[in-house]
């Protein structure tokens, strides 16, 4: 089976059982991938899917304030249900409810798994500062190696400020500039900062961080994401 998707949880529930097979089955999928050490992008799709359910568990008695009205979709960026005015299967809304009651600590206990692993990951790996840091370091570089491969990835972070629902965030876009090969065995991260100082004199000193861990876990599903959002802690701490 495939990925969990929200409508599992809001459509199709003549027959509940059938739905409850289709949930257990994919999230043996995304337990697999865990088990396998593979965390992305099923760890972020999953504490998105549950922080959804949830607000929408939580306000149950609001949608029983909307009813008669049928049951038409979810509102992702407010985490709501939509309701037009035909004259609804009240039935259905409520098996809608039972679904989310039954689904949501399965679906907490398969993240707290991933957001355990995250930690583990997190933890084992080492960000150093690489040569001189400047004060300024909302823009920069990271090296994150992958071992498997013999190769730097090279990235270039920018940390940025935006605003929703009156609110201020901070975010951090990353680009990877190169996938660097390194050259012989005595080089080191300080002679590739030089090296990416020459090509890009625009930013004479930059931040450069490198990212490195002793495990041998998949570079693109767990090394990489994981490596990024703890530069982005370690940057706005």
């Amino acid at each position: 089976m495939g990925t969990l998707t929200l409508d599992m949880f809001t459509q199709g529930l003549n027959d509940v059982e059938a739905t409850q097979y289709r949930i257990l089955a994919a999230l043996a999928t995304q337990r697999k991938g865990f088990r396998q050490n593979s965390l992305y992008p099923a760890l972020g799709e999953l504490i998105e899917l549950s922080g959804i359910l949830e607000t929408i568990r939580q306000n149950r008695e609001q949608y029983r304030s909307s009813l008669p009205r049928t049951l038409t979709g979810v509102d992702l960026e407010h985490k709501r249900l939509l309701f037009d005015a035909v004259p609804a299967d009240e039935q259905a809304v409520e098996r809608t409810f039972q679904l989310l009651t039954w689904a949501i600590p399965f679906l907490k206990e398969l993240t707290d798994e991933g957001v355990a692993m995250f930690e583990f990951v997190h933890q084992n790996l080492t960000l150093d500062p690489v040569g001189i840091m400047p004060l300024y370091q909302d823009e920069g570089y990271v090296f994150v190696p992958n071992h498997r491969q013999n190769i730097i990835h090279v990235l270039k972070y920018e940390l940025s400020l935006f605003s929703a629902e009156s609110e201020q965030y901070r975010a951090m876009r990353t680009v990877e500039i190169e996938a660097h090969v390194r050259s012989s065995i005595l080089e080191t991260p300080e002679d590739l900062k030089l090296s990416l100082m020459e090509l890009h004199r625009e930013m004479p000193n930059p931040a450069t961080f490198l990212m490195d861990t002793d495990l041998d876990f998949p570079f693109d599903e767990t090394i990489l994401p994981v490596a990024k959002r703890k530069l982005m802690r370690h940057l706005i701490s």
